[in-house]
């Protein structure tokens, strides 16, 4: 009685086994949401890598070019992001200035990803266009200048959404891993925004500063769910 019983066990976990792999079915069309937040990233062309912040979330629409997750496939990931970058010097002297840049802009990402495995943890490396429309820009400035006569402090918030021209290309790359759990896939990735052409004021303001060279990049981690 033990062989038939041991058999009999055998092909259950067997069954079970398989069901459990059979239970995420792939789709050559799929749709999921993503979000995440913005880590690192800069404001001026010779600026370096720094601290910032901001979130980025959107959805992702897919189309796969063959009928297993292996292989390349097609992401359309419209978004909506915001960024802001914070910068200060000469704290704790007579003279002390922070600068804060923020905008929000609507993402149209068209990625080409490619999927290197087709089990149920599987990594992938995408790239391709981005349209970016800016919906917001803005600055501020605050300071204070300390002397014989005492402290004088300045803060002002300039609007330079309609002043500064618009980088509407961006490049995005990332790598990441896709992740089947029962019926869905947890995508995480690193991704990678960066403005293929540097912007400025169309101007000169007759009461305010001048800011030309400006080329935004930003790192993001970003988690979701596709079906």
């Amino acid at each position: 009685m033990k062989n038939p019983l041991l058999f009999s066990l055998t092909l259950l976990l067997i069954a079970g086994s398989v069901q459990a792999q059979n239970s995420h079915k792939f789709k050559r069309f799929g749709v999921g949401i993503y979000a995440g937040p913005q880590l690192f990233g800069k404001i001026y062309t010779d600026d370096k890598l720094a601290d910032i912040s901001g979130i980025t979330a959107g959805l992702d629409i897919r189309y796969a070019f063959s009928k297993q997750p292996q292989g390349f496939s097609l992401h359309l990931q419209p978004s909506f992001n915001t960024f802001r970058h914070f910068t200060a010097e000469g704290a704790n002297t007579q003279f002390y200035r922070e600068t804060t840049w923020r905008w929000e802009a609507f993402h149209l990402p068209l990625l080409a990803r490619y999927t290197f495995t087709s089990g149920r943890i599987r990594p992938f490396a995408e790239i391709g266009p981005t349209l970016r429309f800016r919906k917001a820009l803005t600055i501020r400035e605050y300071g204070y200048i300390c002397g014989f006569a005492g402290c004088s402090n300045s803060d002002y918030t300039t609007n330079l959404q309609s002043e500064v021209n618009k980088d509407p290309i961006v490049l995005t790359a990332a790598a990441g891993v896709e992740i089947d759990v029962w019926k869905v896939t947890i995508p995480i990735s690193v991704r990678l925004q960066e403005g293929l052409s540097s912007y400025e004021m169309k101007g000169y303001l007759a009461d305010g500063p001048y800011y030309e060279g400006l080329k935004t990049r930003a790192i993001q981690v970003t988690a979701g769910i596709s079906f």
